[in-house]
Order: C-alpha cells, then structure tokens, then sequence
C-alpha cells in the first residue's frame, strides 16, 4: 500500500498547498508586470507634463493672454520688415519685358558709361571687359528673362559706379552667374511670360549673383563697402568679403619713407643782446622753460589721431594696396507675389502679373 493511500489527508492538504503557491506566484508575478507598466506610464507622463511646463509661456489659462501678446507682436514685426523691403521692390515698368533684340544697345550704353567713369578715375581694367554681361555683347536674352535683366544692368551700373568713385587702382574681374528665370528650361511650346515662370515655380523673389575682384586702398574699400550696405535704391547682400594684402612679406627698412625732418639753424632766429638787461631777445621777451633746441625738437617723434592720415606707422608702411574678393546677390523682389500673413502661418501668394502695380 502507497504512501497517498495511507496518508490521504495529508496527501490531499500537500497537493492543495502546491496549486495554491503556484497561483500565487503567477498572480503576483502579473501583478508586477503590472506595477511596472504603471510606473513606466507615470515615468512618461511626468516626463511630458516637465517638458510642457519648462515651455514659455506656460500654455494655462493664466498665459493666454501672454501669449496672444507675443504673436501678436510677431505678426506686426514680419509686418513692418515686409513694409521695409518694399521699399526696394521696383515699379512694374522697371522689370517690363521688352523686344530681346534692344537689350544689346543696352549692355553697349551699360559698358561705354563703366569704361568711362572708370578711365576717368584712372582704374585700371581687363581686357575686353563688359563687366558681368559678356554672354549678351553679341547675343539676345529670353524674352521673358529681359525686364529682370535690364534691372540688374542698372544695379550692376549703380554698383560699379560707386567702386569706380572710390579710386581702385585695378578692376580685376566681374563674374556674374545667371539667375533662375535666365537658365530655366524652355517650355515645350512656345507659351506666355506666365507659361515659363510656372515651369520654374516663380518664387517671391530672385538672387542675382555677383562677384567683384578688385585692387584697392584700406580707405577706399570701407567707403565702398558702407556705400553698399547703406543705400536704399538696391538691396544688396553681402555673402563674402576676402581682403589679401597686396604684398605677403612685411615691410623693409628701404620702404620706409621718412620725410627729411627741417634743422633750423642759427641764420633761422633774430639773435638780440640787450646791454643792460642781459637777455638774449630783449628785456620785453619771455623767457621758456625747459625749452628743447630746434634740433632735438625734430628728432622727437609723434604720433598722429586715428583720423590722422599721416600716423606714425603710415611711412613704414607705405602705400601698399589689398586685394579684395567680394561676393553679393542683388535681391529682386517678384512684382508678382505678395506676402500675407494669416493666424497660423505666413504664406506667400502668387498674383497674377496683371494685378502687379
């Protein structure tokens, strides 16, 4: 006879036991997972409710009107700096397209008046220079590219003009690249201004790239460069500005150009001897202290203001030149789009070009 069969109560209490710890362990166990996956969730949602409150303004009823105050200021700020670019956006006739075939006499009027002002100030110039418009000294433009073009001619003009006013010693290079509407791709049939400009998703505003290499003095680098950046005819940017002196060794004693300082001598004063006063000069002349010779007086240096143009170091250093790379956009701004702002966003809405003031 078995163990069980003699002992079947405590058999019977055993296997109860059994089952019973083994209920409890899974039911424990998922009570853990559980207990787990509540803390993670508060783990996560203290994490939110820390990265919400840490925002400014805090988003609560009390910041409402906080907040509204900041957009609010936003919308009037985007505003007023859109009021401040249309000053630089040119009337409808400025950027009117035209036959392409007239646009040559333009790039000839455009280079006559450069190679005069230039010659005028003595800039010296490379060969065969239209300045930034060779591609059309014998070519026409695409029609539809025309009335931008003769903008940027003016600008270009107005540009090199005020360099050309500054007196660099040398004009070295001009390069212009073409902007989008110049190089878009041609339209399957020959369509409308509109048809072409779709094709290259007409934006609010064209760049029109520009590089200047010139050989000039500090002072007449920094009245053009101010010249560019204060005016408010064409909005010119300034990307990059690269100054090289003209020369990478420094200066020798044989630069040095010192004018030879005057030594007055006793043929240069009125000598007077007064018997009964024994003054040199007369009983009636003051008499100086510490007073320095004429000769030591010219070996004493000095050193000018900062306005001073003939600073100490100026002789040492001669006149010695820069080399100056300048890279810029022209900015025009689309007669044919508008910026508007509504309550979610600022978007930019394209009008039709008849609409265009």
């Amino acid at each position: 006879m078995s163990w069980i069969q003699k002992n079947k109560f405590t058999a019977a209490l055993a296997g109860v036991t059994a089952v019973g710890s083994i209920a409890l362990i899974s039911l424990s166990m998922g009570k853990s997972d559980a207990t787990a996956s509540a803390q993670s969730k508060l783990k996560k949602s203290l994490r939110s409710e820390a990265k919400i409150k840490s925002l400014q303004p805090f988003p609560s009823q009390n910041n409402l009107e906080e907040k509204q105050s900041i957009v609010n200021d936003y919308a009037k700020g985007a505003q007023d700096l859109q009021g401040q670019f249309a000053a630089y956006r040119p009337k409808a006739n400025a950027v009117a397209d035209f036959a392409p075939d007239k646009f040559s006499a333009i790039v000839s009027s455009y280079r006559n008046r450069l190679d005069y002002e230039f010659q005028e100030n003595k800039v010296e110039l490379p060969d065969q220079c239209v300045y930034g418009f060779e591609a059309y000294a014998n070519k026409f433009p695409r029609p539809e590219a025309t009335g931008e073009l003769s903008y940027q001619v003016k600008a270009t003009e107005w540009l090199l003009t005020k360099l050309a006013k500054n007196k660099p010693e040398a004009l070295l290079n001009v390069v212009r690249a073409k902007f989008d509407l110049e190089s878009a791709p041609a339209p399957v049939t020959r369509g409308s201004r509109n048809t072409v400009k779709a094709a290259v998703k007409e934006p609010a505003y064209y760049v029109m790239p520009l590089e200047l290499t010139f050989r000039s003095d500090e002072k007449g680098l920094s009245n053009f460069l101010s010249e560019i950046a204060n005016t408010d005819r064409y909005a010119f940017v300034i990307r990059n500005v690269r100054v090289q002196n003209e020369r990478m060794t420094p200066p020798t004693k044989g630069d040095a150009q010192f004018e030879p300082a005057k030594v007055k001598t006793s043929m240069d004063y009125a000598f007077v001897y007064d018997d009964d006063s024994g003054v040199i000069g007369g009983a009636d002349t003051p008499i100086v202290e510490n007073a320095v010779s004429a000769a030591e007086e010219a070996d004493v240096p000095t050193v000018g203001s900062d306005s001073d143009q003939k600073r100490l170091l100026l002789p040492v250093l001669g006149s010695e030149k820069v080399n100056v790379f300048l890279k810029l956009d022209l900015i025009l701004l689309n007669q044919s789009a508008e910026l508007t702002l509504d309550e979610d966003d600022v978007k930019v809405e394209l009008k039709k070009s008849s609409s265009a003031n």
